[in-house]
């Protein structure tokens, strides 16, 4: 199993909650997660997979990033995974409002940019037609 399938399932288990989860430095939140910290804490999205977006929050940034996410009053689930004996531990967590966006994603457009796409057709088509 990898990564971002352990993620998938622990999203799936907690369908209404943002869940983040420890990788090296940073805290991680992806797909509907990282749509949500990207629009209501400002968070930078980037690239996990083809068109899905994460967000990072470093370790040494989270307990700031949870008192926004308690200001907000969105339920949350924070996981710090311990590569060395293969366990999940729940650092933190709250109830509060759902997380309502459902398989949404952005758009690696939205990431990337449109310099990182300049040689495919079908990505200028799109920018064509939001710019008209």
């Amino acid at each position: 199993m990898s990564f971002s399938t352990m993620l998938e399932i622990l999203q799936e288990r907690n369908a209404e909650k943002i869940v983040l989860i420890k990788l090296g430095a940073f805290y991680i939140a992806t797909g509907r997660d990282a749509i949500l910290l990207h629009t209501k804490l400002g968070l930078k999205c980037t690239c996990f997979k083809e068109n899905i977006c994460k967000v990072g929050i470093p370790v040494k940034s989270i307990e700031k990033y949870i008192e926004k996410l308690e200001k907000i009053k969105y339920a949350y689930i924070v996981y710090a995974y311990d590569k060395e004996n293969r366990q999940l531990e729940k650092k933190y967590y709250a109830e509060g409002r759902k997380n309502k966006i459902i398989n949404r994603n952005c758009n690696c457009l939205d990431c990337k940019g449109m310099e990182n796409y300049k040689d495919d057709p079908y990505m200028l088509a799109i920018t064509k037609l939001l710019k008209d």
